[in-house]
């Protein structure tokens, strides 16, 4: 996001844990501001001096795995950080536009597919319920203050330099096989699943369309609407190895519940003009050649 707001011409001011790998926002990212959401005095500073015209918070713990680990850490971070950043914009700059970063598991195991966000809200994890309950909370600040917000529910998103999906999963075990120049495996977990996955740049550019175009108080949908099996997907990547490689089921990577289909009703983000322009094949060649590169 802070690259592509960058090629747009916007200042960016980028957040993250002053301590931690994976909570800070690499240098590219621009100015980075020290910001941990859970703290309510870090995040009042943070809005008092920069009054921003938006806000996209995608501060959070993003993963169903932890969150069955840490289910009351979870939701301090997702739910209560989301709270302090509609606190301190309500008192101090509440014409700045607020865009959640939700989830498409905030439906669960939904009963129309595809999902529109009409659709209840019936989380099977932790994860999915902290998410669930932060994009109430945003609607109700809508309702309650009329805080301009836009609410995302992000399917599966990938591509080159992102971590914690199947596709950069498989695609950093592959190239590890490659490495070893013999044959290998790479280790998975479920792949009877299907998943509505989108290249995360065309995800970014959709989030954008979004604040810029959209309707505050409503929810979107950010997806490709097409269901892709994660069989299909680790077929694909498998035929791009430079070297025979085989999967092997590994029981430590399956998941407490494992909802068997996610796929978005992407109508309204249609309405507003956005259409997926990077073929999924250049997807996963792109994301291959990334881990490729890795030393």
């Amino acid at each position: 996001m802070a690259g592509y707001l960058q090629s747009q011409g916007v200042e960016v001011i980028a957040t993250g844990l002053a301590d931690g790998k994976d909570g800070r926002p690499p240098a590219s990212a621009g100015q980075v501001e020290p910001l941990d959401v859970r703290d309510r005095a870090q995040v009042n500073r943070v809005i008092e001096i920069h009054h921003p015209d938006v806000v996209y918070h995608f501060a959070g713990q993003a993963f169903l795995v932890p969150s069955w680990e840490d289910p009351a850490g979870t939701m301090t971070t997702n739910l209560f950080g989301t709270l302090n950043l509609l606190e301190a914009l309500r008192r101090d700059s509440p014409r700045t536009r607020f865009a959640f970063a939700g989830s498409g598991t905030e439906y669960g195991d939904a009963e129309i597919i595809p999902t529109p966000e009409t659709s209840p809200l019936k989380p099977t994890s932790p994860y999915a319920s902290s998410k669930a309950a932060a994009d109430l909370l945003c609607y109700q600040y809508f309702r309650s203050f009329e805080l301009p917000v836009f609410r995302y529910r992000i399917f599966g998103t990938t591509g080159p330099g992102k971590r914690g999906d199947s596709v950069n999963d498989f695609a950093s075990q592959i190239a590890a096989v490659e490495r070893g120049g013999v044959p290998g495996v790479v280790r998975v977990g479920n792949l009877d699943k299907s998943r509505d996955v989108t290249d995360v740049r065309d995800a970014i550019r959709a989030m954008v369309q979004v604040v810029e175009r959209g309707e505050p108080g409503e929810a979107y949908n950010i997806g490709s609407g097409v269901p892709r099996k994660v069989s299909e997907t680790l077929d694909r990547l498998i035929s791009m190895a430079r070297v025979p490689v085989t999967a092997e089921k590994d029981t430590t990577r399956l998941r407490m519940v494992d909802d068997p289909v996610h796929l978005a009703d992407i109508g309204r983000l249609h309405r507003l003009g956005w259409k997926p322009e990077i073929p999924f094949d250049r997807t996963l060649a792109e994301t291959l050649d990334h881990w490729r590169a890795q030393s």
